[in-house]
């Protein structure tokens, strides 16, 4: 099972502030291949032994494209994939199918996000590396989208049987019974954000998830 924590643009995680929280996350996991950080493209710099992915870019190489992120220069930047739909940050079906190619055609992985099955279903067949099941209505809430809404874990398991797609649920996990629970129900890994940036002891609550997702 793999564990992204998407780190955003909080105050908590943007900055120095992102450098030391990568710095104490490595203290603990350097080396830990399941864990993998997703970096606001303004933190490129940040230099990390973790896997690290952008949370967006856009299917271009290098050249003349003032204000965009290119796909084509993120092994420069060490990234090891990219972030794509996240219900922040919604991009169309043609631009997340050329993107998950030439991040392919990169040597890169992609993260695609998705809203519900129907999103999922339109999205399949793009390949793409793991699909984020996120009900936006979860997203930095209280509530778990393993608690909300289990079934649909469930429906999308099944969606993504005999793919190359590895499922992955977010939205409202802040602790291990909430990975305990997206695990038993299939899915292959978790993306997290504000249950680890916002908490005062975000490398507790990272070491308390990591025990369920090994």
């Amino acid at each position: 099972m793999l564990f992204f924590i998407n780190l955003k643009a909080y105050d908590e995680s943007t900055g120095k502030k992102a450098a030391e929280l990568i710095r104490n996350i490595e203290r603990k996991f350097s080396g830990n291949s399941s864990l993998i950080v997703v970096l606001n493209p303004l933190d490129s710099m940040i230099g990390t032994t973790l896997q690290k992915y952008i949370q967006t870019a856009e299917p271009l190489a290098a050249g003349p494209f003032t204000g965009h992120i290119p796909i084509g220069i993120l092994r420069e930047y060490n990234y090891s994939g990219v972030m794509l739909n996240h219900s922040e940050c919604r991009i169309s079906n043609d631009k997340i199918g050329e993107s998950v190619a030439m991040a392919a055609k990169m040597g890169l992985k992609s993260l695609v996000c998705a809203d519900g099955l129907e999103k999922i279903r339109e999205i399949i067949h793009f390949k793409p590396d793991f699909i984020a099941y996120e009900p936006p209505e979860l997203i930095g809430g209280n509530i778990s989208v393993s608690t909300a809404k289990p079934e649909i874990i469930g429906e999308a398991v099944q969606l993504l049987k005999g793919t190359k797609s590895r499922l992955v649920v977010g939205a409202g996990i802040k602790n291990r019974i909430d990975v305990r629970m997206s695990k038993k129900l299939g899915a292959e890994g978790i993306l997290v954000s504000s249950g680890v940036v916002k908490s005062p002891e975000p490398i507790k609550v990272i070491t308390e998830m990591m025990e369920e997702v090994v």
